[in-house]
């Protein structure tokens, strides 16, 4: 009988370990919070969408008003980011991609902005719609940037947890 006394005794305090064990994981995950982001990130695009991984936030334009969340990239998702840069030679556009002279467009958003900052290459990337004939080799490759940029926040659970868009702009 002390055998299994002591055999059950055994068991529970095994089991109770590994229950503070398995808590004591989960807490640190929870609060070990988001990934170094070793390649910074800001995209502006529309009125009122940013996503900003240098002050750590994503900003969603719900039209109308505006939601702001905790926001930034895995490892994995930078290193995606910055080969995808890399590929295009994002780091030698020109700062502006000047808009087409004479040319309106309604509702005007403004301009959309990249910048991207890793160690000592830090590049901002300015475009305007439509852009002037002499920038059309940059815009594809700009657009290509700003898409994955945006597929990657997109398929996030965080991002897809936001409230959608109520309306546009006119």
């Amino acid at each position: 009988r002390s055998v299994r006394r002591r055999k059950d005794h055994f068991m529970k305090y095994l089991l109770l370990l590994l229950s503070f064990f398995a808590i004591k994981c989960i807490n640190s995950q929870a609060q070990e919070g988001p990934e170094q982001q070793l390649l910074k990130i800001y995209l502006h695009e529309g009125a009122y969408d940013d996503v900003n991984t240098f002050e750590g936030t994503l900003v969603k334009d719900l039209t109308p008003g505006t939601v702001k969340i905790p926001f930034w990239f895995t490892k994995r998702e930078q290193e995606i980011i910055l080969t995808k840069a890399e590929s295009i030679d994002f780091f030698t556009f020109p700062d502006t991609l000047q808009p087409e002279p004479n040319v309106v467009v309604m509702p005007n958003l403004g301009p959309e902005v990249i910048r991207l900052k890793i160690r000592d290459k830090d590049k901002t990337v300015v475009s305007f719609y439509p852009v002037e004939q002499k920038y059309k080799k940059y815009i594809d490759r700009f657009t290509q940037l700003r898409e994955l940029i945006n597929d990657i926040v997109e398929s996030k659970p965080e991002y897809k947890a936001l409230p959608p868009r109520k309306g546009g702009y006119q």
